[in-house]
């Protein structure tokens, strides 16, 4: 998610008692035999009893699905989409109908034994003097669901409102296993690194912390294929095709738009135009240009139906919500000249504050330069607001890191986060060789920052250029290293250190160095 206050939500979510003990979850599937008629429902009895189900199949067929307990009633049919898991609640048996060709169709189920209402929830301020109340991931069960990866992070353009086509009919009380079990599919069906949705709203009102990267930072979603880089997404608890999200749930899910949009300066209202990275799930090609709302349902850009009819027929009405609720919007920009620094180069810094309409920055306002945004942010510097509201200064580094730029709001300008920066640092490596004796050549050097493992590459000219002939590992102490290199036999050699990337540091390279026996 993103930001009204990290620091007040992450005082109030240490303060808070003790997670409660992890759910029990068990995951199981089961490959379904060919349905030859599409009129003919197959009705199957699950290995367990489940709470979750959802499908996988090849090709452009549609499947409906229905579950009932062993001495129940059938739910009433729901179309799903290719990894989309529907609740159930504690079925035995599910029946299905296919439409067209769906070749290896297999059901997924997840059965979480009962968990304790998530009760438990972080407060940020909300545009308006209010407060927000979050389920953080940790009352939901999330560590059932731990990120494949850390998490990423982009830009908040615009947000996207999604249903979940879960039934309706779920209890207060379920919503904290229905947002477990969509991440497990999510996860462990889909092959996604976590939760898609960067928030999720149920229909009573609860609003649930999604994907894993700080509780108000523009985490890059998985939530709108081919838009995932500048969107937020928020999904709604249920199927909204036909009936409406109720009162409790419009109200929740417009105080969660407006505090996330704020946070980046987007008013609720009017077009933007963005980018699309293509993919298998967006009808526009990598590099279209399209102007969509800045609150915009699913299906504006992806092909899906989603967030159903009904609510899609309510974003009006709820963009006008958001708007009152937002009230007038400024803007915190951060950009740095280049983002791939050869150590021990600074970032350097810089952007604008711009004021909501009619306001004035105060004297003495600065912009704190923060990192570690998963953890709640780290200041690493802080820089003067000049009057017209520019900023301006560097960072040293000596690792990667993704850096935002943060003005905490006073008394008359409302909290605004930048887009973060990810800075890359190349290591500076450098390396000598001896004059070779005996048939060997002693070569050593340095690696800055200090690196405890490096390479080098082996080379013998031949046929015209220097072909590779082997990649020697080395360590070194204290970022120094050298090592002995026994040569087959009499040529003309050089050899190449280098710092391979990785979570520290970009790839870092020395100059080739001839080696002549």
């Amino acid at each position: 998610m993103r930001r009204y206050s990290i620091c007040a939500a992450l005082a109030l979510l240490f303060a808070a008692p003790a997670h409660a003990a992890a759910p029990r979850v068990s995951e199981f599937g089961m490959k379904v035999p060919a349905v030859r008629a599409a009129s003919r429902a197959l009705v199957l009895k699950a290995p367990h009893r489940y709470d979750m189900v959802g499908a996988t199949w090849r090709g452009g067929g549609t499947l409906l699905l229905r579950g009932r307990a062993l001495h129940g009633r059938w739910s009433p049919s729901r179309q799903v989409e290719a990894g989309d898991p529907v609740w159930a609640g504690g079925y035995d048996y599910v029946e299905l109908r296919t439409r067209g060709s769906l070749r290896g169709l297999r059901l997924h189920f997840v059965r979480i034994q009962r968990m304790a209402h998530a009760a438990r929830k972080v407060q940020v301020p909300a545009p308006g003097g209010t407060t927000l109340d979050v389920v953080p991931r940790s009352a939901w069960g999330a560590s059932r669901c731990k990120p494949r990866h850390t998490a990423g992070y982009g830009r908040v353009d615009f947000g996207i409102v999604h249903h979940t086509t879960t039934l309706n009919g779920y209890r207060r009380s379920d919503s904290p296993a229905i947002v477990l079990g969509i991440c497990l599919f999510h996860r462990n069906v889909n092959g996604w690194n976590d939760i898609g949705y960067n928030m999720l709203v149920d229909r009573y009102g609860e609003v649930f912390e999604g994907r894993a990267g700080g509780i108000d930072e523009p985490v890059v979603g998985a939530q709108a294929g081919g838009f995932n880089l500048h969107s937020a997404g928020v999904a709604t608890l249920g199927n909204f095709g036909y009936r409406q999200l109720p009162a409790a749930g419009v109200d929740a899910l417009a105080h969660v738009l407006a505090w996330k949009l704020s946070l980046s300066g987007v008013p609720p209202e009017g077009k933007i135009g963005v980018v699309s990275n293509g993919g298998p799930d967006t009808p526009f090609r990598a590099g279209t240009f399209v102007s969509v709302n800045r609150i915009s349902g699913h299906r504006d850009v992806d092909s899906t139906a989603c967030p159903g009819s009904a609510l899609y027929a309510q974003l009006p009405q709820l963009r006008l919500q958001v708007a009152a609720l937002e009230g007038p919007v400024g803007q915190l920009s951060l950009t740095a000249p280049t983002n791939v620094l050869t150590y021990p180069q600074q970032l350097a810094l810089g952007g604008k504050l711009t004021p909501p309409p009619g306001m004035a920055i105060p004297p003495g306002a600065t912009v704190q330069i923060q990192d570690r945004l998963a953890a709640g942010g780290r200041t690493l510097l802080t820089l003067p607001l000049a009057p017209d509201g520019s900023y301006g200064g560097s960072l040293p580094l000596a690792h990667n890191d993704t850096v935002r730029a943060l003005f905490v709001g006073d008394g008359t300008l409302p909290r605004l986060s930048a887009a973060p920066v990810a800075a890359y640092v190349v290591p500076v490596v450098t390396l000598q060789a001896a004059p070779p004796a005996n048939g060997a050549v002693t070569l050593s050097g340095t690696v800055a920052p200090a690196k405890r493992r490096l390479l080098v590459e082996e080379q013998v000219f031949r046929k015209r250029a220097f072909r590779r002939v082997r990649f020697i590992k080395v360590n070194a102490v204290n970022g120094a290293y050298s090592l002995a290199v026994k040569l087959p036999k009499p040529g003309s050699y050089r050899f190449v250190a280098r710092s391979p990337a990785d979570r520290l540091t970009a790839l870092g390279a020395s100059p080739p160095v001839p080696a002549i026996t």
